[in-house]
């Protein structure tokens, strides 16, 4: 009994200090921005727990506030501050899982993951069939608004494939039975990687899946199909009005950049077949090593990659690239997504992009003005569409800072496919700040 109560003081301390390490992170973002705003607009009470040391949150979660500390005090900082909070949070995990009965708390955990992914699943059919309802309806607005929750659902999916991976290496530390392992999660998913040097550096944005999303129903509730008799919805044309519009249509057309060699192609085909390799010996975290190690290697060799993982079914771990990807510095970022475009993966390319827009809305506008700049002008849209879907007006309009006269049309373009409504209240706050 000693010994129980030793380890549960040794728990309250350790979670004490990883508290005031995640507080001081906190402390230093914009609580109207980025993944803490986001939080705390869905997740309101389960941030508090955070920040209150009730609860210790899943790493994928830090990662996120860590990467805010990034975009708004460099990378240096986040990478200072990343080593510290993951030090303390590792720390706070073994000595949450040296407790009696953590395995069966784990294991609980993975089965609750597996009933939310099934209540994910199948709120993404109930809206799909009402996005498609919506569209043969004429009423537009509502279509768009189902396809922008259809996203964030998706992006709650690989949500759960993160803390499932993180869950499941946890047991696998504390020698959990194999066969009691299969039967919670048969899919293979990556492990988290054994100590990243910054959250923000690591970090796998994945589109900012709690943002806006304040009249969301509960998943698995049926969603209700509805229009305002005094917006305008069916039939609404594109941006043409616009006195920035012609940046848009003047754009030049994208010029082959990437030479792919002979050696490129092999030098792919050969890192598929060793992560293939280490998932089959079960070396999950070497694994994750190799696949950041891809995220941010030739461009060119991406498209390669991407289409032998999708051949040979490794789907998880695909999915897990194009976090890392997205979670790149804005201008390999924006590379990445050239190649490919460039390959014909249009929709790899759109996912990658979807994910990058988590990121902060002024990198998000440098990101949109490189691929315009390159030709690709289609692919800054649908960034900055993913951009003003996760944002508010206000937060949308700060990604025109970097370059006004390129992205004030990309993103104006972007928020009329989202809505005649949010076109109207993103032109107001490009307005407010001088730029439209």
């Amino acid at each position: 009994m000693a010994d129980v109560r030793l380890a549960q003081h040794d728990m309250t301390a350790c979670l004490a200090a990883f508290t005031t390490e995640l507080r001081t992170v906190t402390q230093a973002l914009d609580p109207e921005d980025g993944w803490f705003a986001a939080f705390a607009r869905r997740n309101g009470e389960e941030l508090r727990a955070w920040l209150t040391g009730r609860e210790l949150p899943p790493w994928d979660a830090v990662a996120d506030l860590l990467q805010d500390l990034a975009g708004r005090h460099g990378t240096l900082a986040a990478e200072q501050m990343g080593r510290r909070v993951r030090a303390a949070h590792q720390t706070a995990v073994r000595t949450q899982d040296a407790l009696p009965g953590s395995r069966e708390l784990l294991t609980r955990r993975l089965a609750e993951i597996d009933r939310t992914e099934r209540e994910l699943h199948l709120r993404d059919r109930q809206l799909a069939a009402a996005e498609d309802v919506a569209r043969r309806a004429g009423q537009e607005e509502d279509a768009e608004r189902f396809a922008g929750l259809r996203l964030w659902a998706r992006d709650d999916q690989e949500r759960m494939l993160s803390r499932r991976a993180e869950i499941r290496a946890r047991l696998d530390a504390l020698g959990a039975d194999p066969g009691e392992e299969a039967r919670e999660a048969p899919a293979a998913v990556p492990a988290p990687a054994p100590a990243p040097a910054a959250g923000a550096a690591r970090r796998r944005p994945r589109g900012a899946r709690f943002a806006g999303l304040d009249e969301e129903a509960a998943p698995g509730a049926a969603p209700v199909i509805t229009a305002d008799p005094g917006t305008e919805t069916a039939g609404a044309p594109p941006l043409r009005g616009s006195r920035f519009a012609g940046a848009v249509r003047e754009e030049r057309k994208p010029e082959p950049r990437f030479s792919l060699t002979p050696r490129d192609r092999q030098a792919a085909l050969d890192l598929a077949e060793r992560l293939r390799q280490l998932r089959a010996d079960g070396m999950d975290g070497a694994a994750h090593v190799v696949l950041c190690e891809a995220a941010s290697g030739p461009p060119e060799q991406l498209p390669v990659l991407v289409a032998e993982m999708e051949r040979t079914g490794m789907i998880s771990d695909l999915t897990t690239l194009l976090w890392e990807a997205a979670a790149l510095p804005p201008d390999r970022l924006a590379l990445a997504a050239e190649a490919l475009a460039e390959a014909g993966r249009e929709r790899d390319c759109g996912r990658l992009l979807r994910q990058g827009a988590a990121r902060p809305a002024g990198e998000a506008g440098t990101i949109a003005a490189e691929l315009w700049s390159a030709g690709h002008g289609k692919e800054a849209v649908t960034l900055l569409t993913a951009l003003v879907r996760a944002r508010t007006a206000e937060e949308a309009a700060r990604a025109a800072a970097p370059a006004p006269d390129v992205v004030v049309p990309l993103l104006l373009d972007a928020a009329r496919k989202v809505s005649p409504s949010h076109h109207y209240a993103v032109t107001s706050e490009l307005r407010r700040a001088g730029v439209a």
